[in-house]
């Protein structure tokens, strides 16, 4: 973990210096499968069903650049977005996008509204009780920001910050568990509200992951700064129902085949200016 984490500031360094993506992936953004749809995933074999209606349906919550988002176009974009694209052609079908709000994502894929959450969701023990996941295609640090004019060096140099997070997050999990020098929760449903708290002096700090946190700075010049280093490193996966095994092993297939032909590589330089996965192994 030490040398992801080392790799994660290089990247946290490096990323003042680039820009992102702004291509759309080859995906249509929909609707959620209708209740007949549903229903005969949940009877039968998601594989199948993917197969006979030549769609893959993945959902995120369109909020997270530059994983997901809604670009200014109107067009879903992001990492994700290019992932799930590629992942659809391994598997000879066409990617469809829908989007919803992070606490609804595994309530929804568990009722069968879509095939699986390919929106930056981390391997967790709480998470793998309700859903099973795909082997991670990229690792994140969870990094605390600040206002740039900060003068604090680390988290633990706050007194008492009320600090924003996203709802349902492993951030939200490690502030209530792991801080002790910490004031109010601030609880949103993205973080676009997140760090728009911060700029207002509505938060302290907010905490999130480490490119994307970078990407507002980039982007859309917020007045944020990463205060410390990561806090911790999670891998990121694709979320599926716990008994989607036969899609578990195509999407797994799929993931090893992008890595091995360069495809995984391209989407990673074009949004990172770097692979990303290459970087942590």
């Amino acid at each position: 973990m030490l040398k992801k984490i080392m790799v994660l500031i290089m990247i946290l360094s490096a990323l003042f210096f680039i820009g992102c993506g702004e291509e759309e992936g080859d995906v249509v953004e929909g609707e959620e499968l209708s209740g007949d749809e549903a229903e005969e995933v949940l009877e039968g074999s998601t594989l199948e069903a993917i197969q006979e209606r030549g769609e893959f349906t993945f959902a995120m919550t369109g909020a997270y650049p530059p994983f997901n988002f809604i670009d200014d176009t109107g067009e879903l974009v992001g990492f994700d977005i290019d992932i799930a694209g590629a992942i659809a052609e391994e598997l000879g079908v066409e990617a469809v996008g829908v989007t919803l709000t992070w606490d609804g994502l595994i309530t929804g894929l568990n009722n069968g509204r879509f095939d699986s959450i390919i929106g930056s969701m981390a391997i967790t023990e709480d998470r793998l009780e309700q859903v099973n996941f795909s082997d991670p295609y990229y690792y994140d640090g969870a990094q605390f920001f600040g206002l740039e004019d900060a003068t604090e060096e680390d988290l633990a140099d706050y007194d008492n910050p009320d600090v924003g997070v996203v709802t349902g997050t492993t951030f939200h999990n490690y502030l209530t568990e792991e801080v002790d020098n910490v004031g109010d929760i601030l609880q949103f449903e993205s973080d676009v509200d997140n760090m728009r708290a911060v700029d207002q002096g509505r938060a302290d700090g907010m905490i999130t992951g480490v490119l994307v946190g970078l990407n507002a700075i980039d982007e859309y010049d917020m007045p944020l700064k990463p205060i410390g280093d990561p806090l911790y490193v999670e891998d990121i996966a694709i979320a599926l129902r716990q008994d989607d095994d036969d899609l578990q092993e195509a999407i797994n297939e799929a993931l090893e085949t992008i890595k091995a032909d360069g495809t995984y590589s391209e989407i990673s330089e074009k949004w990172f200016g770097t692979d990303i996965l290459e970087d942590q192994q």
